[in-house]
């Protein structure tokens, strides 16, 4: 018996789901929201374990179609690079604040992409990120710790 690569790939969604499922339970939650219909858990359980219904809903369904990929023109070394600036990404949120990390998070994975009008890549990452964060601030009043904006002065 054959193991399709798609198969395989969707066992590792499973556990990747179940990981982060796992993580979602790390979540701390305030008292007072314990109890509430919605919270910081709810969204992400979801996410856990519709990810993981999925995958196992494709590994147990029959395939109609095998798929076949040519390896050959696939790009790992975009991938590669959206990988690493992903886990700086990760690590650099907390210290220089959402805006300025998002920003450039986004910059980067245009270039990285193969985007080379500057212009677009400005005006789709810093602009886009600022009106997200006055979304998330001002009007949804969801505060963002951001040490770059309130050094500017920006929000306190």
């Amino acid at each position: 018996m054959r193991i399709s690569t798609d198969k395989i790939i969707s066992l590792l969604f499973f556990v990747l789901s179940a990981l982060y499922l796992y993580q979602t339970y790390q979540i701390r939650v305030f008292s007072f929201d314990e109890d509430a219909p919605f919270n910081a858990k709810t969204f992400p359980t979801f996410i856990a374990f519709f990810g993981m219904f999925l995958s196992i809903l494709y590994v147990v369904l029959p395939e109609r179609i095998p798929s076949k990929v040519d390896h050959k023109v696939l790009d790992y070394k975009s991938t590669l690079f959206l990988v690493v600036i992903a886990t700086i990404y990760g690590f650099i949120i907390l210290r220089a604040g959402f805006f300025l990390s998002t920003s450039l998070f986004l910059f980067f994975s245009y270039y990285f992409l193969g985007e080379r009008r500057w212009i677009w890549m400005f005006v789709l990452s810093f602009p886009f990120v600022a009106l997200f964060m006055f979304l998330l601030h001002g009007l949804l009043d969801i505060y963002l710790r951001d040490p770059f904006l309130k050094m500017l002065g920006i929000i306190g």
